[in-house]
């Protein structure tokens, strides 16, 4: 199964479909057009979250329809959070799309998603799980208090769930010392910054975070390949 997160920054069709030709399964786009705004090739279904007065940038999760996608009910509770559970490659897998977002909130972005593991611990904990997409949140963050949560904090409450980065794991370098940038703010290489995370609970075939493409966004793909594990459909 393999996944791939991209922030589609100022989405367009074109956009879409050169995201759509990498071959993934699944697809976490943050700053995505709601579904009404997007021709989706057959064999395809998509999930949107935002707000709807501005449904040309909310949080997108696309899919093969060859994937069986059960949205998790209270999935509207948290703005930008999008909980689901995977069924069609392998054990059923929960996957937490996530794109903390400060639009018409009073709360952090670490604080968001802190609020956001902390609604949805009872499926981290029972399934194999993926916390995936622009996190908009890095190490020693401006306007962040402790007393609110910090990145920090939500890295421990990850790992409290079994969950590890897959970039921190694969390369052994400490959070907020990352030497591949996932961001350039306003398209400035010399402005690099880490935003866009995968943690998970399995071991993965494969994890990479893809090349720079100016013309879609300013921010890089995460590709991750999970194994298929055999599953004889009983609970």
């Amino acid at each position: 199964m393999k996944i791939i997160s991209y922030n589609t920054y100022k989405c367009t069709q074109s956009k879409i479909d050169h995201i759509l030709a990498m071959g993934a399964d699944l697809y976490v786009l943050p700053e995505c057009f709601s579904k009404e705004h997007i021709t989706l090739p057959e064999g395809y279904d998509m999930l949107w979250c935002g707000d709807e007065d501005l449904t040309e940038k909310g949080l997108g999760v696309i899919w093969k329809m060859s994937l069986s996608v059960h949205v998790i009910p209270e999935y509207k509770k948290i703005k930008h959070m999008l909980p689901i559970i995977v069924n069609g490659a392998g054990f059923p897998k929960f996957i937490l799309a996530s794109w903390p977002t400060v639009w018409k909130e009073k709360k952090t972005y670490p604080q968001l998603l802190l609020e956001a593991l902390k609604e949805y611990s009872f499926y981290l904990d029972r399934f194999p799980s993926v916390v995936v997409g622009d996190f908009n949140c890095y190490i020693g963050q401006s306007g962040v208090r402790k007393s609110t949560g910090t990145f920090e904090d939500c890295i421990m409450e990850m790992e409290v769930h079994g969950l590890r980065s897959l970039y921190h794991e694969q390369t052994n370098e400490k959070f907020g010392e990352e030497k591949t940038p996932t961001f350039f703010w306003q398209f400035n290489q010399e402005k690099p910054y880490f935003l866009d995370y995968a943690f998970c609970t399995m071991k993965p075939i494969s994890f990479k975070i893809g090349d720079w493409e100016r013309e879609i966004s300013d921010h890089r793909p995460l590709i991750i390949e999970l194994e298929e594990e055999a599953w004889d459909g009983r609970p």
